[in-house]
């Protein structure tokens, strides 16, 4: 694919952002106007949006790479209202995330795959299909939630598929300074049904679906809200099944904060956080 036909591709992206979409929802795309040695897939979190990661896409993109930076399905709204992001299917976010690989192919030599949170299982899973991405990178990848294992992590999947859909606040106090402002302040519970669904196929197939690139995951040792019991364990059926297939980085020194990466966080600490996430992007 020619560097040409990426830009159609990642064309063909963004106009899935209809009007109702927030500049800060849209997806991004750094290019070079030729074929770079790395193009970098950066997905963003569950009701966040790719402003999340704008900083660190043109950090990246000043280093010489190409960027692609692209929207999750039901998220990035203008009127912030969380409600599309219970209709959106496992499947839909697996093709929004293999279009990305796509443009990222036509304009790089190597591609790499980041993500945080529900963008970082997405990483790891589109690995597990996409044989031609060559490192993934997962920063507390949302595989589960707080420090539960599979088991109730299934059960609390089961119960919130089959419940009616509530809107649920991020922040029950509702302090408007908790979240980030492209970021939706609620989630729906149905939407998370589908995030945990897809971390614990996960963790469920690791065994036998190991992804031919390098993985990589990111942890926080004071993480509040995923699993990194769970993350652990992913990693280890990764290296059970192939030797070096995974390893994990923890963060020692950050506070219990999930998003380590958007820098509206009032709790960021991207000064120690962008340059481990660099060199990792970069290593091969």
């Amino acid at each position: 694919m020619s560097t040409a036909e990426a830009a159609a591709r990642f064309d063909e992206l963004a106009a899935l952002d209809g009007p109702k979409i927030a500049a800060t929802g849209r997806s991004r795309f750094f290019a070079h106007g030729r074929r770079t040695p790395l193009a970098v897939v950066l997905l963003h979190g569950f009701t966040n949006a790719p402003e999340q990661w704008a900083q660190f896409a043109e950090r990246l993109h000043g280093r010489g790479h190409s960027v692609v930076v692209p929207r999750l399905p039901g998220h990035g709204h203008a009127d912030r209202d969380a409600a599309p992001i219970a209709r959106v299917s496992a499947e839909a976010y697996l093709q929004r995330t293999s279009r990305a690989v796509d443009v990222a192919l036509g304009c790089g030599e190597r591609v790499v795959v980041a993500g945080l949170s529900l963008g970082g299982t997405l990483a790891v899973r589109i690995g597990q299909d996409r044989d031609e991405v060559s490192r993934i990178v997962a920063i507390v990848p949302l595989f589960g939630v707080f420090n539960l294992g599979a088991p109730p992590n299934s059960m609390l999947a089961a119960a919130l598929s089959a419940l009616p859909n509530a809107s649920v606040p991020w922040d029950p106090r509702g302090d408007p300074q908790s979240t980030p402002p492209h970021a939706y302040p609620r989630f729906p519970t149905r939407g998370l049904a589908v995030a945990l669904g897809l971390g614990l196929g996960v963790y469920r197939s690791a065994s036998r679906r190991v992804p031919a690139a390098r993985t990589t995951l990111l942890l926080n040792a004071r993480e509040p809200a995923v699993s990194n019991r769970l993350s652990h364990a992913v990693a280890g059926r990764f290296v059970a099944a192939r030797a070096a297939a995974a390893d994990i980085v923890v963060l020692e020194d950050l506070p219990a904060n999930h998003d380590i990466i958007d820098p509206t966080n009032p709790r960021q600490r991207i000064a120690e956080v962008y340059p481990r996430v660099e060199e990792l992007v970069e290593s091969r």
